[in-house]
């Protein structure tokens, strides 16, 4: 019986350690696999990289040939005045397809008014009217008597206003006048506030009594009852 419990027991502790031993494995692989994974993904894109550059760049020059096109786009929209000296006109190509319309631009900046222009003279003034005939003057009669003065009559229609004549030159300012006379006297203002009452001064004193007075007339005798 020991003997078995012995066996059981190591094959129990084989078992186990086998068991440690293949997670182990399982992460390895799990770990590997990802590694795998990351270096395909790196050779596809290096594969595309050496694609692109083998389309792009020519071997013998070792230029991008897409960067190139672009540069030279750019230089020649940018700077189409300065690009060397003009060739011959080489022959006309075949019509290529009309391209995509491109977007609209900005709207540029508003330019600069115009200078503004002369002001026009003045137009002459018209010609005026020519004056009616007056008509013939009739034989002075013999003067009659003043006759009565009739009612007064009603006030005539204004007459059209004439055309205004034209400015004259201004005159040069005059000297100064004389002084004016002196003006009238203003009246009288105001009186003005009463001022506040003074202190009351202290009492004098007391003079000396006068000498007596001298003895009157007696008077008359009264009338008895």
């Amino acid at each position: 019986m020991d003997t078995i419990a012995t066996l059981l027991n190591k094959s129990l502790e084989s078992i186990s350690q086998l068991h440690t031993d293949l997670n182990a494995l399982t992460t390895s692989h799990n770990t590997l696999k990802n590694k795998y994974i990351d270096s395909c993904k790196s050779i596809k894109d290096l594969q595309t990289t050496v694609s692109i550059l083998t389309e792009r760049v020519n071997p013998n020059i070792a230029i991008d040939v897409k960067l190139l096109e672009e540069l030279m786009c750019k230089i020649c929209r940018e700077n189409p005045n300065n690009l060397g000296p003009r060739g011959p006109q080489g022959e006309q190509g075949l019509n290529g397809v009309k391209g995509d319309t491109g977007d609209t631009g900005p709207q540029g900046c508003i330019g600069q008014n115009g200078i503004t222009g002369a002001t026009g003279s003045i137009g002459q003034q018209g010609i005026q009217g020519n004056i009616g005939v007056c008509g013939a003057t009739g034989p002075i009669g013999i003067q009659g008597p003043i006759g009565i003065t009739g009612p007064q009559g009603a006030i005539g229609l204004t007459g059209i206003k004439g055309i205004n004549g034209l400015m004259g030159i201004q005159g040069h300012q005059g000297s100064k006048g004389l002084d004016g006379d002196k003006g009238i006297m203003g009246d009288t203002g105001p009186q003005g506030l009463q001022g506040l009452q003074g202190l009351q001064g202290q009492q004098g004193i007391d003079g000396k009594q006068g000498p007596r007075g001298e003895i009157g007339l007696p008077g008359k005798k009264g009338l008895s009852a």
